[in-house]
């Protein structure tokens, strides 16, 4: 009966010593990884982007058996040449500011050292610029459960080169469509131009004779993707892709003759959509009106009696 009692208060321990010491995550919070490649990856200017490295894996049992504490790793922000950014910030996964450790894992501010997932905000107000490349770096450092020797250091970093990208942009060709052939049920496209990487959100709104607007909708423009390499993906990013027929924003016509408002309030791509905090909206509408005209069915000619 003691033997068991102590088998399970050693269970306890090594239990209290996992709780207590696996502080890193051992997959990413948001499931699969969004860069585009293994080394690279696209964000948009504003947005905020989670990083993750696995601990190594001898490291990492040793923690779940409790003779060590869970790694610390130390992260960085540079630029595309390697030059360090100091006064970038690193937050949790929840945008919450970043817990930072000294070399027994203490909580110590202002030491560099996070946990193995954290979180980058790619925003001008951090030091980024759109349309420049810069670098994630990161080292694991082994935690000993010593209080006097700290653990080993990787003396090299891992990198990811990651291009910070502008905005997706949207402007309506034109400012009015319609006519006498388009019927009330029918669709309509609104021509477009965007810049991005596609695919794109639209998100607009519909306004039927001077009424109140809609409520917001969304629309899938599906272009084809520009073929885009790390040395191609500034350029291609900002470059204008005016929409071909049958492209634009196709949305629904009501059951009424006159004229519909459609404003476009927003868009993404698939960059700005890797965010996990929403980014501002773009400025103000841009609107264009299609109108429904009824051809006119011509009646019998009477005749009228004469004066």
């Amino acid at each position: 009966m003691k033997m068991k009692s102590l088998l399970l208060a050693i269970v306890g321990l090594v239990f209290m010593s996992m709780q207590s010491y696996a502080q890193n995550v051992a997959a990413p919070t948001g499931g699969a990884a969004s860069s585009e490649t293994a080394n690279s990856d696209y964000v948009t200017i504003g947005s905020r982007v989670p990083y993750f490295t696995a601990p190594d894996a001898t490291i990492q049992t040793m923690t779940t058996l409790g003779t060590m504490k869970a790694s610390i790793f130390k992260w960085t922000a540079t630029t595309a040449a390697g030059v360090a950014m100091p006064l970038v910030p690193f937050f949790e996964y929840d945008g919450t500011a970043g817990i930072q450790y000294d070399n027994f894992r203490a909580i110590m501010p202002a030491t560099g050292y996070y946990d193995n997932e954290v979180s980058v905000v790619w925003s001008v107000a951090n030091g980024f610029t759109a349309g420049t490349a810069y670098k994630v770096k990161v080292a694991e450092k082994a935690v000993t459960l010593s209080t006097t020797i700290a653990g080993c250091e990787d003396a090299s970093t891992e990198d990811k080169d990651v291009f910070v990208l502008a905005r997706p942009t949207v402007a309506i060709v034109g400012t009015e469509g319609g006519g006498c052939s388009t019927a009330p049920l029918s669709s309509f496209e609104v021509p477009l131009n965007v810049t991005g990487l596609g695919d794109w959100d639209v998100i607009y709104t519909v306004a039927y004779n001077g009424g109140a607007a809609s409520a917001p909708a969304t629309y899938r423009l599906t272009l084809a993707a520009p073929a885009v390499t790390d040395l191609t993906v500034i350029a291609a990013s900002t470059a204008p892709r005016i929409t071909a027929a049958t492209e634009g924003l196709v949305f629904s016509l009501g059951a009424g003759y006159g004229y519909y408002d459609v404003a476009i309030t927003d868009i993404s791509d698939r960059t700005s959509r890797k965010s996990l905090a929403a980014l501002t909206a773009l400025g103000a509408a841009t609107t264009y009106r299609v109108y429904v005209n009824p051809v006119p069915t011509t009646q019998p000619i009477q005749h009228i009696k004469n004066l």
